[in-house]
């Protein structure tokens, strides 16, 4: 650890550190113990309250930080119930976000417990604007193993259900953890548990160890995400069985009601195989054999559509194909030199403004952003990301985000959390090359938190932030009540034609995604 402001705070944060270091998993809040701020302001409004505690302490702000609602709602209630300004008690908040301050000598801490491989966690109750800002300005976010924010959770401390949940959703075995808080109630509540304690206020230290074997039982909150999930398999694995290539259906809404049986594509199978991590071996086998007996008249570069169904002079495109082969290639049924001759053609398939484009066709220019996430991410996987033809393209997709384009979705993708979603696998699966992109990627997918009600939205938004190491239990929930009676989810247009605007889906796809949140938000780690 780097020198400290005083010997008597040094010798406190060793002990400290030299305490933690007892345990193999640590709890860490945020406020007060990560980060200092000041509470008390004063504005040129005199009338109401100058310190932000008292608003903090309100059960108004306590249901904002349990996400139930948004903070301008909050705000205007709290301004009655504390007979202050709507305007003082928004200043009073903004001058307290500004204060906020990172604890350098806990920050060496939690440092110093990351690089000895400990299991770091933050617990800490925060609305999700203000934690979009925390993510966004304070960097010791690659020190946690996973965070759980209470707007995010629809739970907050000290509430049991809290601690319950996230001692079984990260494993912890109460033993062997220790939280640090500066409040004494999230303590007591931690201490019920089995969970050593360690007061934290002002670099005053109270520890408790638990002694005492805890016998407290846990109830199994899995137990129903469980039943959904063997429901759903049997379903999508029915399915599967019996059509190998998915059923697919076209309508005029991405709801596709009315909707009509097209089963005359490959896309829908290849974005299963290419995004759906658990799907037995007879299955995998069945579709792969499919898949490879369509790759047209090109070898390995792949249509839209199947064979027979496939428009005159349809070209291939470089969306599915580049899919397919991610695929084929993380299950080893092909090798990286048998790809290289199709990976060259698609790294020259470049439009003037050197941007990877959707078709092996130069008559059919058309660029789209999740197409160049989905070759970025194959050109990674075989080693030639940073070829330098690839950089505009990286740009592009790094300027569609930043900019917020993707609110509007892309030419074939017209959902904002589907850009969101692919994206978030190039810069967890390659995160050295991808790093830019976190940052504002997290930023954008808190503030999609339960933006929409589709089933397949709320998925992929669950899926993209567990992997990034954010629990999303806020649009889980609701996923997991949007299960169908026969095990599978609602149908969901997930691609587009632009020219007829005709969507593309199935409930092969969203039960699919549905699935692999299931297995991530209950995966033990």
């Amino acid at each position: 650890m780097k020198e400290l402001s005083t010997p008597e705070v040094a010798i406190r944060f060793t002990e400290l550190l030299n305490t933690l270091d007892d345990y193999d998993t640590i709890i860490f809040d945020l406020g007060d113990v990560l980060l200092n701020w000041d509470s008390i302001h004063f504005t040129s409004e005199t009338k109401g309250i100058d310190d932000v505690r008292k608003m903090l302490n309100h059960s108004i702000w306590q249901d904002l930080e349990k996400g139930l609602i948004n903070r301008e709602s909050a705000l205007t209630m709290l301004s009655c119930e504390l007979q202050t300004p709507y305007s003082k008690l928004k200043e009073l908040l903004e001058l307290s976000v500004a204060s906020l301050k990172v604890n350098e000598p806990m920050l060496e801490v939690l440092k110093t417990l990351h690089k000895r491989n400990k299991k770091i966690y933050c617990l800490s109750n925060v609305d999700r604007e203000s934690f979009s800002y925390l993510y966004t300005n304070f960097d010791y976010w690659k020190c946690f193993d996973g965070l759980y924010v209470s707007a995010l959770l629809q739970l907050r401390k000290p509430q049991e259900t809290i601690f319950q949940y996230i001692i079984s959703s990260a494993s912890i075995n109460p033993k062997t953890a220790v939280l640090i808080d500066d409040k004494s109630e999230n303590l007591q509540q931690a201490a019920s548990f089995g969970i050593s304690t360690v007061k934290y206020v002002k670099d005053n230290i109270t520890y408790t160890r638990i002694e005492k074997e805890n016998n407290r039982s846990l109830p199994d909150i899995n137990h129903h995400v469980i039943k959904k999930k063997a429901l759903g398999e049997a379903y999508l694995n029915g399915r599967l069985h019996n059509f190998p290539f998915c059923k697919s259906f076209v309508g005029n809404g991405v709801e596709l009601m009315g909707s009509e049986d097209f089963s005359k594509e490959i896309f829908s199978t290849a974005v299963i195989l290419h995004s759906y991590s658990s799907l037995p071996n007879d299955i995998i086998e069945s579709m792969s054999y499919e898949i490879l007996n369509h790759d047209g008249k090109n070898k390995l570069r792949w249509c839209f559509y199947k064979n027979e169904a496939r428009p005159e002079n349809f070209p291939d495109d470089l969306d599915t194909t580049s899919m397919v082969l991610s695929f084929l290639l993380n299950n080893n049924k092909l090798t990286r030199e048998e790809v290289a001759p199709v990976v060259e053609q698609m790294i020259g398939n470049r439009n003037e403004d050197g941007i990877i484009q959707v078709y092996f066709d130069d008559n059919r220019p058309r660029i789209d952003a999740i197409v160049a996430i989905n070759v970025l991410y194959l050109m990674h996987q075989i080693g030639y990301g940073e070829r330098e033809a690839l950089k505009e393209t990286e740009i592009f997709v790094y300027d569609f985000l930043t900019t917020q384009k993707y609110l509007k979705g892309t030419r074939y993708y017209p959902a904002p959390d589907v850009f969101l979603f692919f994206l978030s696998r190039l810069v967890v699966d390659f995160p050295n090359a991808f790093q830019k992109f976190h940052k504002p990627l997290i930023e954008m997918l808190v503030l999609r938190i339960n933006c929409s009600s589709f089933p397949l939205e709320r998925a992929l938004r669950v899926i993209a932030l567990k992997k990034l190491g954010i629990v999303n239990r806020t649009d889980f929930l609701k996923l997991l009540d949007d299960q169908l009676e026969d095990g599978g989810w609602p149908m969901y247009g997930l691609f587009i034609a632009p020219r007829s605007n005709t969507y593309f889906g199935s409930r092969e796809l969203s039960t699919a995604f549905a699935l692999e949140a299931i297995n991530l938000m209950s995966k033990r780690n």
